[in-house]
């Protein structure tokens, strides 16, 4: 949403800037004549202002309220690439819903009677979302002539980097970009097609596959285009807004002449070429306190390269060459650990859960796992404040470290950062490599204490989560051999302690992702997670390793859910939802054992569960129930019936009243009379329960 904590402040326009553009659009907006097409896109480079653009429009029409009698933002949404609430479609349609019902109080009703109704469709296709919780409760409105028109706007839709569908096997992240990216495309063309009172403004780069699909004839007809840099004056808003800039640094110093024009004002204008992103990056630059900001400006201008194969190969090539400059402006012996801490960051952004502490703790953890000297990685970024967020370091979040994606471009590519340049695939690989070293620390004797090492504890949340970035990405082509000693780490861990240890630290997180847990990758592909994509055919060496992977992983498993599963009282250590997470880890890890293993049956966790002791304990309970609960492909259901009737006289014999509950709802609920008939044959009839169950 525009007024979220997490973009706050907000990216806006520099008053009196990108007006003509803003104009533009508030008249499309406002125009009730049938002419009007009810999509506007705005499309334009990266580094050109959308978001601010977008962020102004939904300012200045809020502020006409008062004036409309009703508020003409109905709904927003701010796809970020680095924030993992907001670079997938997950969130998209639940998001747009809650802020209609805020700009239109009479969806209120209706839409929680959907919910009240069918709570899972929270969790159901997004398709089925639109048409449940927008469309059908807009159309069930009487007075929905009468509702004014509303606007959504959904911007950096090129940000949409993620598919909310897993994959088990490898991930194939370009082709899931274009799919998400285009999947909110057509969710928005779905949207505007039931002629509602709403209209929407659709602002991104202007990717080819973006573009081939909003030029097709399913939008033709319903679409305005609109480049945003062909509308207005951009010059005129460069130099009014470094005008602006360096008067306010010259008073924020003291410096002579405040509203005098700087020497060098002018060049920096020309040299802007109307991208507010170079005027913007250079005045973070000079805004040091530790500089003189003369001098500073002084040698952008004319410390800038003017070689030809670089200055000619991009449209972006001042901003490139002042990228370069400010890589220059940090110290010599600094330079191989600055680019060493960005690979961390890189890494770290990739694929992090588990992220209790703030910006200085990351930081803290990365210098650990790395052997550098505590805030060592924060010293050696300092120079970069022109284009990292690293000011304020208490109100940062290390995900949005860097400022502007047009920065991570330039350093992934050679050919523009030059001796610069940032390799993502060392970072993971040196990452990882770490984190394992960091896990070898743990063993069953340190097993649920305070883990005082903040790169230990950093191993500890995120193993499992750079490993899946590992397996499913660059690492297994880009070197395999790496990939292979990896494994080979892993083979030597106390991994049952490992695995414990995940669940005891994630129950003290204060994390907002504290809805998943450390294994969830893990469990979600079994003994695969490891092995999968490994080259099975290079030799007895390589296979005798898998082996010993798909063994020690599988073992070690068995042995952590064995350890909770003989717990006679709950530690206070493990919170509620961590207990929850537990038993569903438990079930997936089953599933694997009980389709994949022709001997199941011999499994020792079944067998701890099939001979609980005479009591039973508060883990048997949670995970059979998450046996009866969760739900397995159709296609495993029998094995899942097989299990429960092998365990069926434990559950019989230990059971609380709870579980015998489920055990009733679950098997009469069964399709099959053959099934029912093998439970009636060893129990006494089932009754029929008071709620009701669709078995998955």
């Amino acid at each position: 949403m525009h007024d979220s904590d997490e973009r706050f402040p907000p990216p806006l326009c520099h008053p009196g800037t990108r007006e003509v553009v803003v104009r533009r659009i508030i008249g499309w907006y406002l125009d009730e004549s049938r002419r009007k097409k009810p999509i506007m896109w705005v499309y334009a480079p990266a580094g050109y202002g959308k978001t601010a653009v977008a962020g102004t429009v939904s300012e200045k029409l809020e502020a006409l309220t008062v004036e409309l009698g009703f508020c003409p933002v109905g709904a927003t949404f701010f796809f970020w690439r680095t924030s993992q609430e907001r670079n997938s479609p997950a969130r998209f349609i639940i998001t747009l819903a809650y802020q209609l019902v805020r700009s239109i109080p009479e969806l209120q009703y209706p839409i929680d009677e959907v919910i009240n109704a069918d709570p899972m469709v929270l969790k159901k296709a997004l398709e089925v979302q639109l048409r449940k919780l927008i469309v059908e409760p807009l159309r069930s409105l009487s007075n929905l002539d009468d509702i004014p028109n509303r606007l959504i706007i959904v911007d950096g839709i090129d940000e949409c980097i993620n598919s909310d569908r897993e994959s088990r096997l490898e991930k194939k992240s370009a082709e899931d970009r274009e799919t998400s990216q285009l999947r909110v495309l057509n969710l928005i063309q779905n949207l505007q097609s039931h002629h509602l009172p709403l209209s929407f403004l659709i602002l991104s780069r202007p990717e080819a596959w973006i573009r081939r699909h909003l030029e097709s004839r399913l939008f033709c007809d319903v679409m305005e285009p609109l480049d945003l840099y062909k509308v207005g004056d951009h010059m005129n808003d460069v130099k009014l807004f470094v005008r602006a800039e360096l008067r306010r640094i010259a008073k924020d110093l003291c410096l002579e002449s405040v509203d005098a024009e700087w020497p060098k004002e002018e060049a920096l204008v020309r040299k802007s070429e109307g991208h507010m992103i170079y005027a913007s990056t250079v005045i973070r630059h000079i805004d040091d306190p530790y500089g003189d900001p003369r001098k500073l400006l002084n040698d952008i201008i004319y410390n800038s390269s003017t070689r030809p194969d670089i200055s000619s190969s991009t449209p972006f090539s001042s901003l490139h060459e002042l990228y370069r400059q400010i890589m220059r402006s940090c110290p010599q012996r600094n330079r191989l650990v600055m680019i060493e801490v960005i690979e961390d960051v890189m890494a770290y952004q990739k694929r992090r859960t588990f992220v209790d502490e703030g910006f200085e703790e990351a930081f803290r953890a990365l210098d650990s796992l790395s052997g550098r000297l505590p805030d060592c990685g924060l010293k050696a970024l300092r120079p970069l404040h022109a284009v990292l967020r690293i000011g304020d370091w208490h109100e940062q979040d290390i995900g949005n470290l860097f400022i502007h994606a047009t920065f991570v471009e330039f350093l992934h590519n050679p050919d523009l950062s030059e001796e610069y340049a940032v390799n993502p695939n060392e970072g993971e690989e040196r990452t990882l490599s770490n984190v394992l070293d960091r896990m070898t620390s743990i063993t069953m004797n340190t097993l649920g204490k305070e883990l005082e090492d903040p790169g230990t504890r950093f191993a500890v949340q995120n193993w499992c989560t750079f490993w899946d970035t590992a397996n499913s990405g660059p690492l297994v082509w880009w070197s395999p051999a790496a990939h292979l000693n990896m494994i080979k780490k892993i083979i030597e861990l106390d991994l049952t302690a490992c695995v414990l240890q995940s669940y005891f630290i994630h129950s003290r997180t204060r994390s907002r992702h504290s809805s998943m847990a450390p294994l969830f990758e893990v469990l979600r592909t079994g003994s695969s997670f490891f092995v999968e994509s490994l080259d099975r055919s290079r030799g007895e060496d390589t296979l005798s390793v898998l082996r010993k992977a798909r063994y020690h992983v599988l073992s070690s498993l068995d042995a952590a859910f064995i350890y909770f599963l003989q717990m006679t009282s709950l530690p206070s250590e493990l919170s509620e939802r961590t207990q929850v997470w537990i038993g569903r880890h438990c079930v997936k890890h089953l599933q694997e054992v009980t389709c994949n293993e022709a001997d199941w049956k011999a499994n020792k966790l079944v067998c701890a569960l099939r001979n609980p002791g005479n009591q039973g304990t508060p883990f048997f309970d949670e995970m059979v129930k998450c046996l009866y609960d969760e739900s397995w492909p159709r296609e495993d259901q029998d094995k899942r019936r097989e299990l429960l009737l092998y365990i069926d006289d434990a559950i019989l014999k230990v059971g609380s009243e709870a579980l015998l509950h489920c055990r009733n709802e679950f098997w009469y609920c069964t399709e099959g009379q053959d099934w029912k008939q093998r439970v009636l044959d060893r129990s006494k009839p089932l009754p029929k329960p008071t709620g009701s169950v669709m078995e998955s």
